[in-house]
């Protein structure tokens, strides 16, 4: 099981920072008007192409969620395996892959191959170049 250390993820917190502040005017518009929960959920949809997209490969089809876990119950649709976008990296569920033998708790948001935004899928799966990069390639979400 690999280790996740806070130096690697110093650099996606600053770029989170970065991201927040940047629509820190979003968030205080939102959340005074009567429709907040509308708007805030239109803005969460939107969060992900701000985001720089990063192509990663990965090594096999595999199960996308709308929450950070493997969860049945936030089973999106599928990622087919190749090359692939990424929007950022976020903590979430651990996650053992028998495929790979790779255990981590980092899950990426992206869009699947069925066409839901904004899903996540676990990073166990990417191949050897990107699992090894992918916090320092992706901003944390």
């Amino acid at each position: 099981m690999r280790k996740r250390t806070l130096g690697r993820t110093a650099m996606g917190l600053l770029a989170a920072a970065g991201m927040l502040m940047g629509t820190a005017g979003v968030s205080s518009a939102a959340a005074s008007g009567s429709s907040a929960k509308a708007e805030s959920a239109s803005t969460s949809k939107a969060l992900a192409p701000a985001y720089p997209m990063v192509w990663l490969n990965t090594v096999i089809d595999q199960w996308s969620h709308w929450t950070p876990d493997a969860n049945e119950s936030s089973h999106a649709g599928w990622l087919y395996k190749g090359n692939r976008y990424f929007y950022c990296w976020t903590w979430g569920a651990q996650y053992y892959a028998p495929e790979t033998n790779r255990t981590s708790s980092v899950w990426l948001r992206t869009n699947d191959s069925n066409g839901n935004s904004n899903i996540y899928v676990t990073d166990t799966y990417l191949d050897a170049y990107g699992y090894g990069n992918d916090q320092n390639l992706l901003p944390y979400c």
